[in-house]
């Protein structure tokens, strides 16, 4: 038998909206949040420390290539030094000059250290990238760099024109020092220790037109946070600010080029230190200027 109350329609009912639930901490997010937890906010050197020990994990599997990396450093170090380029025969000492230039045997060590890290991460990737999609789809970020650019200064408004001062001075001090050799007094802002400057100022380009999400952004805003932290004392700062920055300081490099030609030895210097104290005043100028 067939209860009579089941032929009887199902009236629906209302949904019940449910409570909203709290947040396990009111009022807080993120890195507050966090910190409420009892979580560790990442920090500058808690960053590179991690990035430290991922980097010891990966030696043993590394091996073999940087062995091949450093015979590769040591080799061209070992021949070209000792080579006398006024020496040789007029083709010959053109050709070792090019070697020198395009392998910066010249240079110092922390100049030269960080061409050879460059070739063998940033190049190699770059090799790669050129081989599988072509020279002109691997280099199309160089292409985004002037836009990006121009947008972030349009939203910082003056406020990049410090950054611009600041990060162009920084580039053509660092341009002048790549460029000599300490041992030579002689040896100061040469076109032949230059080609360091170039390969930095390429990398940084590159980066910068892959985006806003590698790691010179994360360095650059965990710095503010710690700078912040220490001082008890917000400081703003967006990745645009990073990227006006570095932007500036890639020019800086590459402003260094007619001043090594016009034979300068210490131009790179004497320009950086005037355009860096520029960009460190400016902002203090505006604000005076402002008040009146």
């Amino acid at each position: 038998m067939v209860a009579p109350e089941q032929f009887c329609p199902r009236i629906p009912q209302p949904v019940q909206p449910m409570r909203p639930v709290p947040p396990p901490f009111p009022g807080r997010t993120g890195e507050a949040a966090a910190r409420a937890k009892g979580e560790k906010e990442e920090t500058l050197l808690s960053w590179l420390a991690g990035s430290l020990k991922q980097g010891i994990k990966a030696l043993p599997k590394m091996a073999g290539a940087l062995s091949i990396q450093l015979g590769i450093v040591l080799a061209v170090n070992l021949i070209l030094w000792p080579l006398d380029t006024w020496k040789l025969p007029a083709p010959l000492a053109a050709l070792v000059k090019a070697l020198v230039f395009l392998t910066a045997t010249y240079n110092n060590v922390i100049p030269k250290t960080i061409y050879w890290v460059i070739v063998f991460t940033f190049g190699k990737r770059l090799f790669f990238k050129v081989k599988s999609e072509g020279l002109a789809r691997a280099v199309a970020p160089i292409g985004q760099v002037v836009p990006e650019l121009k947008k972030a200064c349009r939203l910082l408004e003056d406020k990049s024109y410090s950054l611009l001062l600041a990060g162009g001075g920084a580039g053509l001090i660092i341009a002048n020092n790549f460029a000599s050799y300490s041992r030579f007094s002689e040896a100061r802002n040469k076109m032949d220790k230059y080609f360091v400057a170039l390969v930095i100022s390429f990398a940084v380009s590159y980066l910068l037109g892959e985006g806003k999400k590698n790691w010179m952004f994360k360095f650059a805003r965990l710095t503010s946070s710690d700078l912040s932290r220490l001082l008890k004392k917000k400081i703003v700062w967006t990745d645009d600010y990073t990227y006006v920055l570095l932007s500036a300081f890639v020019a800086g490099l590459l402003l260094d080029a007619p001043l090594i030609i016009l034979k300068l030895k210490y131009g790179g210097y004497i320009l950086g230190l005037l355009l860096a104290a520029a960009g460190v005043l400016l902002p203090f100028v505006n604000k005076t200027g402002s008040k009146r």
